[in-house]
């Protein structure tokens, strides 16, 4: 007597080449949303980066000591733009289920110190 029990077999190929395809999907999905928030991230710091020179202009034309609140205003700053270049390189690592959260958080944070450094070059 011959049993064929490879019915199943053609229904889990096709199950597994759908579930691939959808892996592969999401996968391009997240590259794609890696590479924007990287894009973003870049315009975002370049735009930074010309007020920073900008700031730097005005201290060296104005000459004098930097007040206490302005010295702490700027090492807030630095270290917010270390934080955001560190995860600038986490960017590509960030799996899908992470993904909301760390864009939320760095979007937020790249805000907050476009507000430090317009509220710093302001007191100049």
């Amino acid at each position: 007597m011959f049993i064929y029990s490879g019915c199943g077999t053609n229904t889990q190929k096709s199950e597994a080449k759908n579930e691939a395809a959808k892996e592969n999907v999401i996968s391009e999905e997240l590259h794609q949303a890696h590479c924007d928030l990287l894009s973003k991230a870049n315009e975002e710091l370049a735009g930074i980066n010309q007020k920073v020179r900008d700031l730097n202009d005005k201290i060296r034309t104005k000459g004098g000591k930097l007040t206490d609140a302005q010295n702490s205003a700027l090492d807030d700053f630095s270290q917010k733009q270390a934080s955001i270049n560190k995860r600038m390189h986490e960017i590509k690592n960030v799996k899908q289920e992470d993904r909301e959260n760390f864009k939320t958080t760095f979007e937020k944070d790249l805000e907050e110190i476009k507000t430090l450094i317009d509220n710093i070059s302001k007191e100049f």
